[in-house]
């Protein structure tokens, strides 16, 4: 019996002594920073310990460890981009884009780290998402607020996807789809440039490309089930043929252009869908 609770005792007397090394690390890099006054050595504490805490949860199998770490590696990292002096270099807006993305990155690894213990922390992707594409268009955009739904929207979609895809979870597969319609949908109708069309254009582009979303649930509804499904194209057809309409009321000069371009597009999902049906992808 005592050999019992001595080999159960022994992984919270390991995770005890990293914690307390930690510990001394940390105040080892205070008391330090205090003398040479670099300006960024006390801002490495942070995303050592979470490390620190990352490491020590996947190697003794602690779930708490490895969120807690996961975290506290983001947001100290995050708080190197925003509070570190020497980077005057950066702009804010690439300063909180940088420290978006490191945050986006804790999410990430704690998602990753999860796959060691067999369990597959998938939800942690969705604030990943949001948090990561959110930096990315701090840094990437002219700061619209329809860059911001293009890159949040977008990104969720491909996220909750490829989820779907991962674990298939046709719940998943279907709100990514739509969202991968919807997110450059808005975009390509009302958020590019210099774009002079008329809003009946305009709306019309917009809701063939939802069309488009509703033609990938069809698509990779392959990964779930090996019978064709066929409902997401009857909503994904009306939008489509009111999309068209409405492109060609607005803009008639360009409108067979507009047409043959994303009727090639159904005409590569409905292709690919085949190909997937031929090398049967399902479970």
């Amino acid at each position: 019996m005592q050999e019992t609770n001595s080999s159960t005792n022994k992984p919270n007397l390991m995770v005890t002594m990293v914690i307390g090394i930690a510990f001394i690390s940390i105040g080892a890099l205070f008391l330090l920073d205090q003398f040479l006054k670099t300006g960024w050595l006390t801002l490495i504490v942070a995303p050592l310990l979470g490390l620190g805490l990352l490491i020590s949860g996947t190697i003794y199998r602690k779930p708490g460890l490895k969120i807690g770490g996961a975290l506290v590696l983001g947001l100290g990292v995050s708080a190197y981009f925003l509070l570190n002096q020497n980077l005057d270099y950066l702009s804010w807006p690439q300063r909180i884009g940088f420290a978006l993305i490191s945050f986006a990155l804790g999410w990430i690894f704690m998602a990753g780290f999860s796959l060691l213990d067999k369990q597959f922390y998938w939800w942690a992707l969705i604030p990943a998402a949001i948090i990561g594409s959110t930096g990315g268009c701090f840094l990437l955009s002219s700061l619209r607020f329809l860059d911001f739904v293009l890159y949040i929207v977008t990104a969720l979609g491909l996220v909750l996807l490829a989820t779907g895809i991962f674990k298939h979870l046709l719940g998943l597969i279907i709100p990514g789809a739509l969202l991968l319609g919807i997110g450059p949908g808005v975009y390509v109708g009302w958020g590019i440039p210099g774009d002079t069309s008329s809003a009946l254009a305009r709306t019309g582009s917009m809701l063939v490309v939802f069309a488009l979303g509703w033609g990938l649930i069809t698509l990779f509804s392959r990964v779930v089930t090996t019978k064709f499904t066929w409902w997401p194209l009857i909503p994904g057809g009306i939008l489509a043929v009111t999309g068209w309409g409405l492109y060609i009321g607005g803009a008639p000069d360009s409108a067979l252009h507009f047409i043959g371009n994303t009727g090639s597009v159904g005409l590569i999902i409905f292709g690919i869908y085949l190909l997937l049906m031929r090398r049967g992808f399902h479970r």
